[in-house]
C-alpha cells in the first residue's frame, strides 16, 4: 500500500509538500499538480484513521443539501465527495427534502455523533443548532458571522442572462420564477432587472404560486400572452434550469418556435451524465469549484486555524453556457 513517502518520490517533490496538501496547506499549482497525478497513479488514501484518534473525530462529514432530485445538487454532491476522498475524508449525504425539521435532525446527529465537519446547503436558520467546535462551511446562504460561506455571484448571472438575450436581439424579456423570491433566487432577478433597467429594456416577472402544480401557472400566462399564435415576450430568463425547462416544454406545447421566436436562457447548467450534450442555454455555476473552496475551508478549520472574520464569504465567477434554446 503506497504511503506519503512514495507520492512524495512519484512526484518528485518534497514529504513536507504532500503533508501540506494532505491537510489543505497551500501549494504551488504546479506541485499540487504533481501531488495530485502522483495520488491518482498511486491510488493513495491518506490515513485518516490515525487523524482522527489524534482528534477524537471520525473521518466523517456531514453534507446537508435540500435534494438530490436535480442536475445541480447531484452534481455539486459528487465534487464534494470526490474532494473529501482525497483528504481520507468520507461524505456522509444527508437530503432533508427542504424540511426544516430534518435539518435539525441532521444538525444533531453531527453535534453527538463526533463527525469531523459539515457542509451544509441549509435554506433555514441553523446558526443556533451548531455546536461551535464542529467545523462548518455554508454553500449558498450565509449561516452566521461564524461560519465561511461559498456563493455563486448570483446578481452577476441574473445581469448576465438579460445581457445574453439581449445581445442575441431580444428585446422584450420576462423573468420566471415561482414564489416566494428569496436569498439567491431574489440576487438573481435583481441582476435581470437591473440590466433591463439600464438598457431601457422592456421586461416583466412572472412568479408561479408556490403549489404542487406550479407549472400550470406557466401554462396559463403563456395562453394569455399569445396574439395570433405570436408570444408576446422574445427572452426568458429563469432562476433555475428546471424552472426555465418547464417554460420552454409549454411554449412548445402552444407551438412557439424556440429560439426563432422565443429565446430562454436558465441557471445552473449543471449536467446527468459528463458526455450528456447542453441543451437549454443557461447561466452556469461551477460545481466543482464550489467543492474544491469548500473542502479548503473545512480542512483550515480541522487544522484550527483562525477563521478570516473580514473575508468570511468567498464568491465564485459565473459564465454563459450556449445550448439550443438562444441563437448562436
Amino acid at each position: 500500500m503506497a504511503n506519503m513517502n512514495d507520492v512524495a518520490s512519484l512526484a518528485g517533490v518534497s514529504r513536507g509538500s504532500v503533508s501540506n496538501y494532505i491537510n489543505g496547506r497551500p501549494n504551488r499549482p504546479e506541485i499540487k499538480h504533481k501531488i495530485e497525478q502522483a495520488i491518482r497513479d498511486l491510488n493513495y488514501i491518506p490515513n485518516a484513521t490515525a487523524r482522527a484518534l489524534k482528534t477524537n473525530r471520525s473521518n466523517y462529514v456531514v453534507f446537508i443539501l435540500p435534494t438530490v432530485n436535480t442536475p445541480f445538487f447531484s452534481e455539486l454532491s459528487y465534487f464534494i465527495q470526490i474532494e473529501l476522498n482525497k483528504f481520507g475524508y468520507k461524505m456522509i449525504l444527508c437530503n432533508s427534502n427542504s424540511n426544516y425539521q430534518e435539518e435539525i435532525e441532521y444538525i444533531e446527529m453531527a453535534n453527538t455523533q463526533k463527525v469531523a465537519g459539515v457542509i451544509t446547503m441549509s435554506y433555514s436558520d441553523i446558526s443556533e443548532l451548531v455546536a461551535p467546535s464542529i467545523p462548518l462551511v455554508a454553500i449558498e446562504k450565509k449561516i452566521s458571522n461564524q461560519f465561511p460561506t461559498i456563493v455563486s455571484d448570483n446578481y452577476a448571472g441574473g445581469h448576465l442572462g438579460a445581457e445574453q438575450l439581449h445581445k442575441r436581439g431580444a428585446k422584450k424579456l420576462l423573468f420566471v420564477s415561482k414564489a416566494p423570491i428569496k436569498d439567491v433566487s431574489e440576487r438573481r432577478r435583481q441582476g435581470f432587472i437591473d440590466y433591463c433597467q439600464e438598457n431601457n429594456l422592456r421586461y416583466d416577472i412572472m412568479l408561479a404560486e408556490d403549489k404542487r402544480d406550479f407549472s400550470s401557472d406557466y401554462d396559463h400566462f403563456i395562453d394569455n400572452h399569445l396574439i395570433n399564435g405570436k408570444f408576446q415576450f422574445d427572452g426568458v430568463f429563469s432562476d433555475t434550469d428546471e424552472y426555465a425547462s418547464d417554460f420552454w416544454h409549454l411554449l412548445v406545447k402552444h407551438q412557439v418556435l424556440v429560439p426563432k421566436d422565443v429565446q430562454i436562457i436558465g441557471f445552473d447548467a449543471a449536467k446527468i451524465y459528463p458526455r450528456q450534450p447542453i441543451f437549454l442555454s443557461a447561466i452556469r455555476q461551477s460545481t466543482e469549484k464550489m467543492a474544491e473552496i469548500a473542502v479548503q475551508k473545512l480542512l483550515a478549520q480541522f487544522k484550527s486555524e483562525k477563521i478570516d472574520k473580514d473575508n468570511l464569504i468567498t464568491i465564485l465567477p459565473v459564465s454563459y453556457t450556449q445550448g439550443i434554446t438562444t441563437k448562436s
